[in-house]
């Protein structure tokens, strides 16, 4: 099989938004464990941050490709009639094996989570056991917006949905909910960068679910356009936060994903 259709059915021209996320996941978790030293953005926590940012990323990959394949081998007959270049509806990819390929991603995301807390686990007297919760209830969420998004526009509120869990798992691979708990006059840092991805992806699927009208909302161009500027609100919150030595990541996601559309479609 050729490379180039997998490609395309993984949008992996849009990872590096997904990428984007898991680090400002981690950010707000060390926020929460060390909110005086993570101000400082010294030399060990950035290095902290990659240590766990690297399955992180990841996992959130295997999470997000596999949402989009699944998402596609579900509207299967629906794009052959409205997309049908893409890559099941045109057959470069069995729809069976785009099928076992995608829940085996999803089983891989989850299984690295688990993997990372075993890594965590020599580091602290107290590893986090929520991610694994968390990356159940992601998995959930995909699951949901991919069965009820040709059924209620509602729909778009979980592909949001997904977004925010993406960056709360992330979070919750080097954070407990002892210290949620405690720190929770930090709520800002947690509910402001989830409620803005929220409701900047529930605006792109909604321009995503009228993109073949262009007259009133773009088209796929204008979409694509869209999921790449997602990093730059990482990168302001990050800054906000303190990391902006990080944040500069995420505005490199941003300026890579722009770069990879003109290779892999992202939509």
């Amino acid at each position: 099989m050729n490379l180039r259709p997998l490609l395309e059915l993984c949008r992996v021209s849009n990872l590096p938004t997904v990428w984007s996320n898991a680090v400002m996941g981690i950010g707000i978790g060390l926020l929460i464990i060390d909110p005086e030293t993570i101000y400082e953005a010294d030399t060990r926590t950035i290095v902290i941050i990659i240590i766990f940012a690297a399955p992180a990323c990841l996992a959130m990959s295997l999470f997000y490709s596999a949402g989009m394949i699944i998402n596609d081998w579900i509207d299967r007959d629906i794009d052959a009639v409205e997309r049908p270049s893409r890559p099941i509806p045109s057959g470069r990819v069995k729809a069976a094996d785009a099928k076992i390929l995608g829940t085996v991603m999803l089983g891989s995301g989850f299984l690295l989570v688990v993997l990372t807390q075993a890594l965590l686990g020599p580091m602290r007297l107290e590893p986090p056991l929520e991610a694994p919760i968390m990356a159940g209830v992601l998995i959930l969420a995909i699951f949901g917006y991919n069965l009820l998004h040709q059924r209620t526009w509602l729909a778009v509120w979980v592909m949001g949905a997904c977004r925010g869990l993406v960056v709360l798992t992330c979070m919750s691979i080097v954070t407990t909910a002892d210290e949620l708990e405690n720190a929770s006059h930090l709520w800002l840092w947690i509910a402001g960068p989830c409620a803005t991805l929220l409701l900047y992806t529930v605006l792109i699927s909604i321009v995503a679910r009228n993109e073949m009208q262009p007259r009133w909302f773009g088209g796929p161009k204008t979409v694509m356009n869209m999921i790449a500027a997602m990093p730059l609100l990482d990168a302001i919150w990050l800054a906000v936060i303190g990391l902006w030595p990080v944040s500069l990541f995420c505005i490199g996601c941003s300026v890579l994903t722009k770069l990879s559309h003109r290779k892999i479609a992202g939509s």
